[in-house]
């Protein structure tokens, strides 16, 4: 996977976010979805910053945000999850899904390159 599929799956991701605020304008799930798009935009800036990372000390501090934004979408994810579970909306369903898809991406692309910044200071 490129760094350009990525950056088309986060895209979509937040497409999907605006279609589900679209679906039920409510103001608690308006709130949580333009939180979505804001971290997830965040996630993809800093994705390419961490692999741009001039030091060890900016590398951290990228990897931290980047780790808080995940947390935010994950648990973002998760509520939409446990709230979906009684009426069963096939779109926020597939949306989770694809959050979650999304997310396990990028911790994957995050362990590969903390591991590969781990083996250059050995």
């Amino acid at each position: 996977m490129t760094l350009k599929d990525i950056h088309e799956l986060n895209e979509k991701f937040q497409k999907g976010a605006v279609q589900l605020s679209e679906l039920i304008p409510t103001g608690a799930l308006v709130q949580s979805t333009s939180l979505l798009i804001r971290s997830s935009r965040k996630i993809d800036e800093q994705f390419i910053k961490l692999l741009k990372a001039p030091s060890a000390i900016i590398f951290n501090q990228i990897l931290d945000q980047l780790e808080e934004e995940s947390d935010e979408i994950l648990f973002i994810l998760d509520q939409l999850e446990l709230a979906n579970r009684k009426n069963k909306i096939s779109l926020i369903d597939e949306f989770v899904k694809e959050g979650y898809n999304l997310m396990s991406i990028y911790s994957k692309c995050f362990d590969a390159i903390i591991g590969k910044s781990i083996k250059e200071e050995e």
